[in-house]
């Protein structure tokens, strides 16, 4: 494949992972892009349009205001040069001032109305000169009422500046974007407010002139001057302006005593010469009142302009909204006749295949896993997979015969096909189970038989070395016993027998060391006494513990000890394994972790690696909690968190319980019996196994030189009988027997006799079992002061040697302990 053929193959792929419904949109997305493209190009330009109309307005407003500023300022400027040429009268001040209000007011309007309008980049500038200029207007009216040597010229040039910046700002106003009408009248109306300026400035000049007595040719030329830009300015305004707004100034300065008079005098102005005395007839605040009285006429027209542009500017923004309006719903109508009718055609087109997807995303998300489910349990009835599968075999519902249709029976076929395999696997994985169950249970029976046995053989062996041999099988019995109990728990079955009464959480932790290989290197570090384990739970609870024990010795340094601490907190009890491994990585807990949650999942590594499904399985079943812990090189620690319905507290309430049941005194609530005389261990223990007891009775003798023998915790272990009334003893033995028991729970030893005969032993000195020799005996009077021990040294010595030699030859690994057992 070159270069070019393979784009080509990635459009195609694309094309074809597409669904039905993208398709369908592409093939109708290009009439709708077109239509959205040219529409919205026009929205575009009215919008533009719009926004420079919207803005042109509020420039144009801005423009108006500044006129009535020019006003104001025209006004104040004429004020002024009356107060210098009238400095005796006061009338002239008070005007001043009173046309200084006026300004300030003009001002404030001004600036509210620049802080409302977007200005140009143009403009802006200009704008804020003129706000600048306009906080200089104290300071130039301080000038003239108490500087007594002001010159009115440079009066009149401040205010001249000021002004000269608000006409151009309207002169400016033509270049904004308006159409072509508004720009010509926006610049009429700037011509003019020049003209009126221009009359402005003449009618000052002419006060100054005649303030001074004799008119200089300065003062000549500045009339002149003023006169032609006022005559310039109007013939622009006429010949920018529209056709009527010449008739309609000269309508409204054409006529009039007033404005006549004004005329004659400026008439008068004009043609006087230098050096001569402008004689008017009239002083200068005439002079002022008339021309002044001409200016207002002008000005009112301006304002009249101004409102007629406005509105005319006003009228284009509106008319270039309504266009983004009408286009816009244009727009919107195509583009719903568009959408409904792609609408209405891909429904046409892909109903059947939504409700196909419809069916089988149900299908896939709730009735597939439902069923399966429903057949992850132990040892299904058939009814019941008959039942799962009839249920989640049910075909989807599609209407036609077209090729979508067909394509549902096909999917129907193949559903019904999965579920029936599914449930046939139910079937067969239930049946196994029951094989397994079954076959495991035989099994045990043997391994039971030959526990016996191998025990029989222990009991009545004297030869080290044979018995060596002998408890080397005893060991391996033990493993096997707790394989065949991982078939068992694992097919859905219980690992041991339910037992009556509780057992101490010691001896469970110790029963649980002794099924592995290591067990020497087993510790506990802290185990609450008085906690006793529910008996229906301990054999479960001893496999559970015995796995994880399994785990830490096999994945620990051969010569660390693997610690086991078991607290009560609470309604919970805390039981901790410790070891001093390499730890794990974070996928090795993560796996462990998975495993102790999803026991059920049997694949390879669950058929190699038994230990933790076993574990999870027996958690999920008692409700205990199994968490994961590891610190890199310090090992990992493994916390179990057993519900309170397992397990009772305080020892002393259990022992009550107990004597009230031997004495047929009545209870508060029945407890668990305890287990028949001569009635087999519930957990067979290896014999060659060290097994330390749990409370050390002082035993009392006769003469003082007799030896007390030590007692193997295997006697008192294996048999229970002392419990009950045995051959040859009464009631009163067994009552004794359990008041020294209640006596232990509160810290007092009773005293024991022994018999006086030696207890016989083997050339390895390990003592000969008798039948009948591990009954306790009848406890001595209790009035009868304790004797104590008294033992050899020497004798004590060579027993204890013998029994950890063989501990050591019992702790040692078989050829079978090598394969691969449980592991995480």
């Amino acid at each position: 494949m070159n270069a070019h053929t393979q784009p080509a193959s990635t459009r195609r792929r694309w094309l074809r992972r597409r669904r039905i419904r993208t398709k369908l949109a592409i093939i109708l997305a290009l009439p709708v892009l077109a239509i959205m493209a040219l529409t919205g190009l026009n929205v575009m330009s009215a919008a533009g349009r719009a926004a420079d109309t919207g803005q042109a307005r509020e420039l144009v407003a801005l423009g108006g205001t500044s006129a009535r500023l020019v006003v104001a300022l025209q006004g104040e400027r004429a004020a002024a040069a009356l107060v210098f040429a009238e400095a005796s009268t006061a009338n002239a001040l008070t005007d001043y001032q009173r046309t200084a209000a006026a300004t300030d007011a003009a001002a404030e309007t001004f600036g509210a109305e620049r802080s409302r309008t977007r200005l140009p980049r143009n403009l802006a500038p200009m704008v804020q000169r003129i706000a600048d200029e306009l906080t200089g207007l104290p300071a130039l009216r301080q000038k003239v009422t108490t500087a007594p040597d002001a010159v009115l010229s440079v009066i009149a040039f401040r205010y001249r500046s000021i002004v000269a910046d608000l006409i151009t700002y309207r002169q400016a106003l033509g270049q904004i974007g308006v159409s072509s009408t508004s720009a010509s009248g926006l610049r009429s109306v700037a011509a003019l407010s020049q003209g009126i300026e221009s009359l402005s400035q003449l009618q000052v000049a002419a006060v100054r002139a005649m303030d001074g007595g004799r008119l200089t040719p300065a003062g000549q030329q500045e009339i002149v001057a003023a006169n032609a830009g006022l005559t310039e300015a109007l013939q622009t305004f006429t010949d920018l302006g529209a056709p009527t707004w010449r008739g309609l100034l000269n309508s409204r300065i054409g006529g009039g005593k007033q404005i006549l008079a004004a005329e004659r005098l400026q008439s008068l102005v004009t043609r006087t010469q230098p050096g001569t005395t402008l004689d008017l007839g009239t002083d200068a605040r005439g002079w002022a009142t008339a021309v002044g009285a001409r200016i207002s006429l002008m000005h009112a027209v301006e304002a009249d302009l101004d409102s007629t542009l406005l509105a005319q500017v006003t009228a284009e923004r509106d008319a270039e909204r309504r266009s983004i309006v009408t286009s816009s719903s244009i727009l919107a109508v195509l583009l719903l006749i568009v959408l409904v009718v792609g609408w209405w055609v891909a429904r046409s087109l892909a109903g059947s295949l939504s409700r196909l997807q419809a069916g089988a995303l149900d299908v896939a998300t709730n009735r597939l896993p439902s069923m399966v489910r429903d057949l992850d349990v132990d040892n299904a009835d058939p009814a019941t997979i008959e039942r799962l599968v009839a249920a989640a075999a049910e075909p989807i519902p599609v209407d036609g015969d077209d090729e979508v249709g067909q394509v549902a029976e096909a999917f129907n076929t193949i559903t019904a096909s999965a579920v029936r395999i599914a449930g046939e696997q139910a079937a067969l994985r239930a049946a196994v189970g029951k094989i397994l169950v079954s076959l495991s249970w035989r099994l045990q029976q043997r391994a039971d038989a030959m526990m016996v046995s191998l025990d029989g053989l222990e009991r009545d062996e004297q030869d080290p070395k044979r018995l060596k041999k002998l408890f080397d099988l005893d060991h391996i019995a033990t493993l096997i016993r707790r394989l065949i109990a991982n078939l068992q728990i694992l097919a859905g079955g219980q690992g041991g027998r339910p037992r009556d009464g509780a057992i101490p959480l010691v001896d469970l932790i110790r029963a649980a060391g002794q099924e592995i290989d290591d067990y020497t290197r087993v510790h506990t570090s802290d185990v609450d006494e008085r906690v006793h384990i529910n008996g229906a739970v301990a054999d479960e609870l001893i496999h559970l513990l015995a796995e994880l024990l399994d785990n830490a010795t096999r994945f620990s340094p051969p010569d660390t000890p693997v610690l086991v601490d078991a607290r009560h907190v609470g309604d919970l009890l805390h039981i901790q394994i410790r070891d001093e491994g390499t730890g794990m990585t974070d996928a090795q807990l993560q796996a462990a972790r998975d495993r102790v949650a999803n026991p059920r999942r049997l694949d390879q590594r669950a058929t190699q690696q038994m230990g933790l499904p076993v574990v999870g399985a027996i958690a999920d079943r008692n409700g205990i909690k199994v968490e994961f812990r590891t610190t890199a090189q310090q090992g990992t620690i493994v916390d179990l968190t057993v519900p309170g319905s397992l397990f009772l507290h305080n020892l002393d309430a259990a022992v009550a319980e107990l004597t009230r049941a031997l004495t047929n005194e009545p209870m508060p609530m029945p407890m668990p019996a305890l287990p028949a005389a001569n009635q087999p261990p519930p957990w067979p223990l290896p014999v060659g196994h060290a097994r330390p007891a749990g409370h050390s009775l002082p035993v009392g003798h006769g003469p003082a030189t007799a030896t007390v023998e030590p007692l193997i915790f295997e006697q008192v272990w294996s048999d229970r009988s002392w419990f009950q009334p045995s051959a040859g003893l009464d009631a009163h033995p067994v009552a004794e027997a359990t008041r020294e028991l209640v006596a232990i729970s509160a810290g007092q030893h009773p005293t024991v006799v022994v018999p006086a005969e030696p207890i016989e032993t083997t050339r390895s000195g390990l003592p000969v079992r008798r039948p009948g020799q591990r009954v306790i005996p009848q406890a001595a009077p209790a009035a009868q002061p304790p004797v104590p021990m008294q033992r050899a040294p020497e004798k004590v010595r060579r027993q204890m040697t013998a029994f950890q030699h063989g501990l050591g030859l019992a702790g040692r690994r078989t050829v079978h302990s090598t394969s691969k057992g449980n592991a995480r």
